[in-house]
């Protein structure tokens, strides 16, 4: 093993120790918040989830829902002022701003961010703004690997390495999902399916550190507790995961469309920040006076749904009222994650659908939750195991594979014509089309070229005789646009080559024009490629005397000349053939 490779095993063993610390301490955060605001001035409280020690019950105090507007406004405002106060680039849903960062930031998170995060985030959260804890975890932990790469002076190629291990490690704190969360960090940064392959071994050691730490600290159980029998005994079942993820795809374009426009439409307000918070609080929180199930993380809610305790109608109106929740607490400038409101959104579809199949719900929610996700999210392979992970439905794997993968498929069809693809917009297509990978195609695109694929033996150059005169030659030169003339001998075979300003010291002298001859002026050593020869090596003899023409001579004969290629002719070439690359990786049925 490379030393380079210990090294980073060693890093992702670090980082995800310190990751999992501070998610850990986010989390206590989220509680207290959610006890003071929530609790203590609207006297409300939430279901929680029996595995995380919750009560899986709402309790609803003397005021009613009475006082939740003013909770979620004072919520939104406060995180919005500590974003406003201390760093802008902590709000809005973390997982983005990692996206950002590994592609057009060098994974460079300023110092500062992580812990604002933190704060804003248990604030949004805590006084029941519509948002997720994973998106701040996700960042948190990529904040922690962007600190501990500056501090280890690492290059931006390693610096974006650790960005994306911190991103896993965070997110497996959180989710209690080393598999998954690992995958996810690799796999969401692409808007195709495409995965930051060389990052995965050293993601899984973080996500596994994480989850180790983690599980000592809050125990080993899935997030959520399921039915012990969750087995799918007929083929005809399928049918109804087939059609879930058919509305998986539909929705999973909705909120895409729906979260960036109301972003578009807060951050066009002549607000400052937490004013836009406030506004997108006191919004979220009227919503939840009438449908308290699209306030806060809504884990719990998702509990009773899969539990049977919601009516189907009820789950689709959740559903479709959760996108418009956590679309307003986010783009409004609230501080929280985007994949807990979705989880939420695709469970209760898929309690719906489980209700129009008259089929028991939990199997559905599960999968629902993975499907619509996955398609948002342009992240389908993580998702899968993310869900079946913090649930422990792992018999579900086939359903879950069939509905997620339609849903994705449904998804980049619907949106190929709309502005907006993805709920990540720093996502790019592929790694050919990401900064984080500018150069790297260079090579392997020019070794994959020769010569012959771009010489055009039918252009006619015009050939020197060795012992053509100056005068002679400056007579030919008249005639032609050529910088660089090709010399032969009397047999005919390539002698020597020289260009234009070889010849230039004697313009100015007549008087030498009929005693030197061409001999006297070129160079006899000589730089030629053949048609076989690949490009990369072509452009290394380019460089060599700065020259921008190579004669071609016969692969089996370098005396026989064939032609000039020029330094233009292959740069063009190369411009072209990324064009195609690009465009066919573009294309959205490329897995």
């Amino acid at each position: 093993m490379r030393r380079q490779q210990v090294r980073l095993l060693v890093d992702a063993i670090i980082i995800g120790l310190a990751g999992a610390v501070l998610v850990r301490i986010f989390d206590v955060m989220v509680n207290l918040s959610r006890d003071f605001f929530l609790g203590y001035l609207a006297h409300y409280h939430p279901p929680g989830l029996p595995n995380e020690g919750g009560i899986p019950q709402e309790i609803v105090g003397p005021y009613g829902r009475a006082l939740i507007p003013l909770v979620t406004t004072l919520g939104g405002f406060l995180s919005g002022l500590v974003v406003y106060l201390l760093a802008p680039e902590a709000r809005g849903h973390g997982t983005e701003a990692v996206i950002k960062a590994f592609h057009f930031l060098e994974g460079r998170i300023r110092g500062r961010v992580p812990f604002v995060k933190m704060l804003a985030s248990a604030l949004t959260l805590g006084s029941g703004g519509s948002a997720g804890r994973e998106g701040p975890s996700s960042q948190i932990g990529a904040g922690v690997g962007s600190i501990y790469g500056r501090l280890t002076r690492r290059s931006p190629h390693e610096r974006r390495l650790l960005v994306v291990i911190g991103m896993s490690a965070g997110l497996s704190a959180i989710f209690r999902s080393p598999i998954g969360t690992a995958f996810f960090a690799v796999e969401v940064l692409y808007s195709q399916i495409e995965f930051e392959a060389q990052a995965l071994i050293y993601c899984i050691f973080s996500a596994g550190v994480a989850y180790l730490l983690s599980g000592f600290i809050v125990g080993w159980q899935p997030l959520f507790r399921m039915p012990a029998e969750l087995a799918i005994p007929s083929l005809e079942q399928y049918f109804g995961f087939l059609v879930l993820g058919i509305l998986a795809g539909v929705i999973g374009t909705i909120i895409p469309l729906v979260f960036h426009s109301i972003s578009r439409f807060f951050e066009r307000l002549p607000l400052p920040l937490y004013v836009t918070a406030a506004l997108g609080g006191l919004l979220v929180g009227l919503l939840g006076l009438v449908l308290p199930q699209v306030l806060g993380i809504g884990y719990g809610w998702l509990q009773k749904a899969i539990d049977g305790e919601l009516p189907g109608k009820l789950m689709l109106l959740v559903c479709l009222v959760k996108i418009l929740a956590f679309s307003i607490t986010i783009g409004s400038g609230g501080s929280g994650g985007d994949f807990a409101p979705s989880l939420v959104v695709g469970g209760m579809l898929g309690g719906f659908v489980a209700y129009l199949f008259n089929q028991p719900p939990a199997p559905y929610v599960v999968i629902g939750m993975a499907s619509v996700f996955g398609a948002a999210a342009r992240a389908p392979i993580a998702n899968i195991f993310i869900v079946l992970e913090i649930t422990g439905a792992f018999g579900l794997m086939p359903a879950a594979a069939l509905s997620v993968m339609v849903a994705y498929f449904v998804q980049i069809t619907l949106s190929s014509p709309l502005p907006v693809k993805s709920l990540y917009e720093s996502q790019v297509p592929n790694r050919v089309h990401s900064p984080a990978h500018r150069g790297e195609f260079f090579t392997d695109i020019l070794e994959d070229i020769k010569v012959k694929d771009i010489f055009r033996p039918e252009k006619v150059y015009a050939v020197v005789p060795e012992d053509m005169t100056l005068r002679q030659f400056v007579t030919l030169f008249g005639r032609t646009e050529q910088q660089y003339f090709p010399v032969v001998d009397s047999e005919g075979f390539l002698s020597g080559i020289f260009s234009i300003n070889d010849v230039r010291p004697y313009l100015f002298n007549e008087d030498l024009w009929d005693v030197i001859i061409i001999r006297d002026i070129a160079r006899r050593d000589v730089i030629t490629t053949h048609p076989e020869e690949d490009i990369n090596t072509v452009l290394r003899k380019f460089t060599i005397r700065n020259i921008d023409q190579l004669p071609v001579v016969k692969s089996d004969d370098p005396r026989i000349f064939l032609g000039m290629i020029s330094r233009r002719e292959v740069i063009n070439f190369y411009n072209q053939r990324l064009e195609k690359m690009r465009h066919r990786e573009s294309q959205p049925y490329i897995v």
